[in-house]
């Protein structure tokens, strides 16, 4: 096997050394000086040296092509497009042809011509946010890809917010784990699938989801409502606490006079006033987040409900709304009397301690749990009155209460004397 290298380019010393390693090495140079100095700068046992021009028929009739693995070019584009021509359509070479330079070849020509393009500023771009954006975290592999960001490798650390979180609470839109390397062995991962300390988390997806989800799993960034969608609707609300949100809430646009918020394309979230919004939103199913706004701005302690759906998607999307609005965050469970609490309740109460204390140390926030006795709505009502400034709660889209069949989220919905937040749990994995 050989690897023809064509030009003295500024980096051909280190290929030289690189691929005469594993392979013989051909060097094109039609410049002989220059070919001669450096032959006697760089001596290499399997190097044989072709002076003349790679453009020129002649030369390579002295190449068994057959055995030639690659065709490495340090010219320019043009030169390198002629050459490309001539082993293609003259010669019928069917190996690699690679093109390095820091211009880029017209695209047309590549895809004809079955050429690889290594970009030498997109390679520094790559190891430069490796060392500089990453920190040791993120990396970008080079030569995957498009180069655009649309495949990154997350470190997760004991300081992440992610750390001992199941994947379904880091879900964005337009990006998902592929791959999980724990200890060296790849694991495919699973909604449920825990994250710990020295994980590493093969990403891919948009360059923008995948930016998005970085952000969160790293640095702690909000992702509401742009988890769900990245715009924003006003049903029939105006006044001072829809501008409130509208300042802060970050979104790429606003559709004012929304009447429909189905009929919206990638809505994240949508405000309202009136209580007649409650019922539409389960009435429909809405499958996006919405505030229904009780004028009790700003929002600086919000109360999360326990007994209530969703609780992933939910305390992720109160954990933001704390970290926009500079609040602190309260989570509450109304069980049953402890003497009669199944099994399966005093588990989930267990775990939610384990979630809310994670919670606490990864986020930096005032994160509390607060646990009640008796019945959810009573004693959710009760604990709203003249404390909290956001009720927020979580629902199946497609589930409303019923005679028989009271449903906890509508029903305090439908009561909340504060503003409240309504999150469904939706598969955001699209």
């Amino acid at each position: 096997m050989s690897v023809v290298l064509l030009g003295l380019g500024r980096y051909v010393e280190e290929i030289v050394e690189v691929v005469s390693a594993i392979a013989d090495v051909v060097l094109v140079e039609r410049d002989e000086a220059r070919l001669r100095a450096f032959l006697e700068k760089a001596p290499v046992a399997n190097l044989r040296a072709l002076p003349g021009s790679a453009t020129d028929v002649g030369l390579w009739k002295e190449v068994d092509l057959e055995a030639v693995e690659a065709v490495i070019s340090f010219l320019s584009v043009e030169a390198t497009l002629d050459v490309a021509r001539l082993l293609r359509k003259a010669l019928g070479y069917r190996g690699k042809i690679v093109h390095v330079s820091k211009a880029r070849p017209d695209p047309q020509a590549v895809r004809e011509l079955d050429l690889e393009v290594v970009s030498i500023p997109e390679i520094l771009g790559a190891i430069l946010r490796n060392l500089l954006q990453g920190q040791g975290i993120v990396r970008y592999p080079v030569g995957i890809g498009l180069r655009k960001g649309e495949v990154v490798e997350v470190l997760i650390t004991e300081s992440s917010p992610a750390v001992y979180a199941r994947l379904r609470e880091l879900r964005q839109p337009g990006a998902r784990v592929a791959l999980v390397y724990r200890e060296g062995n790849p694991l495919l991962p699973r909604a449920d699938f825990r994250v710990q300390p020295g994980d590493r988390l093969l990403v891919v997806g948009d360059p923008r989801g995948v930016e998005i989800f970085v952000g969160a799993v790293i640095r702690g960034e909000p992702s509401f409502p742009r988890r769900f969608g990245s715009v924003g609707a006003l049903c029939r609300v105006e006044g001072e606490e829809a501008l409130y949100l509208k300042e802060r809430l970050r979104v790429r646009d606003w559709v004012e006079a929304c009447e429909d918020p189905k009929g919206v394309a990638e809505l994240g979230v949508f405000l309202a006033r009136d209580r007649d919004w409650v019922r539409r939103v389960f009435q429909e199913g809405y499958p996006f987040p919405s505030f229904h706004l009780r004028g009790t701005h700003p929002y600086r302690s919000i109360l999360v409900s326990a007994n209530t759906e969703a609780l992933s998607p939910l305390l992720a999307s109160a954990m933001d709304l704390a970290r926009i609005f500079g609040g602190e965050v309260h989570v509450l469970f109304v069980s049953r009397v402890e003497a009669f609490m199944p099994p399966e309740e005093k588990e989930f109460l267990e775990n939610l301690k384990l979630l809310v204390e994670r919670a606490r140390k990864t986020s930096g926030l005032e994160v509390h749990l607060i646990r009640k006795e008796g019945n959810p709505v009573r004693e959710t009502l009760r604990l709203l009155k003249g404390k909290f400034n956001l009720l927020a709660l979580g629902y199946t889209p497609g589930r409303r209460t019923a005679f028989f069949r009271p449903y906890v989220p509508q029903l305090l919905a439908q009561a909340s004397p504060v503003s409240t937040l309504l999150v469904p749990e939706v598969n955001l994995e699209r």
